[in-house]
C-alpha cells in the first residue's frame, strides 16, 4: 500500500512552513520582546504505517495533517485571551480485503475547530486555563452539522515550589452521534532536576485525550521527550439515506519519542517517532447502536510538528 502523494506534500509543506517561521527570526541576536498582541501558527503531520486487523483480513494506514493559527492579547505573562482556528485531514487507506462490520470503511476524514483559550492568575501562585471549543469531524460528503461537537478543557494549577506546579483539570465534550464524554487531566510542570521535567502533554491535532510528557534537556536548544496519551476521535460518515449519518470511531494509546529543537523564543519544531497501541476502529449506525469493532495490531508512527508565536 502507498501513502497518497498529496499527503506527502502536506508533510513537506509542514516542514517548509516551520523553516519559514524560523528563518523569519534568523537575524535576531537576542530574545524578542513580545508585545501585548500575539499571533501564532502551529501544525504538523503524522503517518501511521500499515497495521493488520487482529480479528479479520486486511490492513490500513493513516496520514494526518493539521494547520492552526491563533491571534490574541496578553495583559501580562499569566493573563491572556486568544482566538484559535484550525483545520485538519486524516486520509485512511484500507486494503481491498478490509471491512468493518461487512461494510467498506471510510476514506478521508476532515476536521475543523475554533477555540478560545483563556488564561489568568487569581493569585501570585495560582493559574487557570479554560479552553471552550467547537469542532466538526466528518467524512467527505457528510454535512458539517452531523459531525459537530462542543466542549471545554479547563485546569487550575498551584506553584507549590520553584520546581513544581501542580493541579487538577478536566475535559468535557459532546459526542458525534449523541451523548457526551468527560475525562480528568493532570496539570503538571515538574522540574525534577536541572535537565529532567514532567509536563502535561499535548496531541498533534488538539486531540481530546489526556497525556503526559517526560522531558530531558539535551542542550540549550534540544529536548528529548517521551509522551504517552489516550486518543479517541469520532466522526460522521457520508450517508445516502434519510435516517442520519453513521458514526466511525478511531481510538488508540500512542507512545512517542520526541526530539524538539527550539532555535528562538516561543518557536519549536519536533520529530515524533513511536507506535500506537491498543488500537480499535468502531462503526455505529445512525441510532448510536454498535455495528462492529475491529481491533488492529500495534502500528508504528512518524511525524513532524511545529509551533511559533510572535
Amino acid at each position: 500500500m502507498r501513502t497518497s502523494s498529496k499527503y506527502l506534500a502536506v508533510f513537506c509543506f509542514s516542514g517548509l512552513l516551520a523553516c519559514l517561521s524560523l528563518s523569519g527570526n534568523a537575524e535576531e541576536s537576542s530574545p524578542k520582546q513580545f508585545g501585548p498582541w500575539v499571533w501564532g501558527v502551529s501544525g504538523g503531520t503524522l503517518y501511521q504505517f500499515d497495521s493488520d486487523f487482529a480479528d479479520g483480513p486486511g490492513e490500513f494506514n493513516v496520514t494526518r495533517g493539521v494547520l492552526q493559527g491563533s491571534f490574541g492579547y496578553a495583559w501580562d505573562r499569566k493573563t491572556s485571551v486568544s482566538l484559535s482556528i484550525g483545520a485538519g485531514v486524516s486520509e485512511y487507506e484500507f486494503s481491498q480485503q478490509a471491512s468493518i462490520g461487512g461494510e467498506q470503511p471510510w476514506d478521508q476524514i476532515r476536521d475543523y475547530r475554533v477555540s478560545l483559550p483563556i488564561r489568568f492568575a487569581p493569585s501570585e501562585k495560582t493559574s487557570v486555563i479554560i479552553i471552550p471549543s467547537v469542532r466538526t469531524y466528518i467524512e467527505s460528503g457528510a454535512s458539517l452539522s452531523e459531525g459537530r461537537t462542543e466542549g471545554v478543557l479547563a485546569g487550575m494549577s498551584w506553584k507549590l515550589s520553584d520546581s513544581l506546579t501542580l493541579g487538577p483539570g478536566f475535559g468535557w465534550f459532546s459526542e458525534v452521534g449523541g451523548g457526551s464524554t468527560a475525562f480528568p487531566i493532570v496539570v503538571i510542570d515538574w522540574k525534577i532536576t536541572d535537565r529532567i521535567s514532567l509536563t502535561t502533554g499535548s496531541g498533534l491535532a488538539a486531540s481530546q485525550g489526556p497525556g503526559l510528557t517526560l522531558n530531558y534537556q539535551l542542550a540549550d536548544k534540544w529536548t528529548l521527550g517521551l509522551t504517552g496519551r489516550f486518543e479517541q476521535t469520532r466522526f460522521a460518515l457520508d450517508s445516502d439515506g434519510d435516517d442520519g449519518a453513521q458514526v466511525g470511531e478511531d481510538q488508540s494509546a500512542p507512545l512517542l519519542v520526541t526530539v524538539e529543537y527550539s532555535p528562538w523564543p516561543m518557536t519549536s519544531m519536533s520529530l515524533l517517532v513511536g507506535a500506537e497501541f491498543a488500537g480499535q476502529l468502531t462503526l455505529e449506525d445512525a441510532n448510536g447502536d454498535n455495528v462492529a469493532n475491529s481491533e488492529f495490531d500495534t502500528a508504528p508512527v512518524i511525524g513532524l510538528t511545529f509551533s511559533s508565536r510572535f
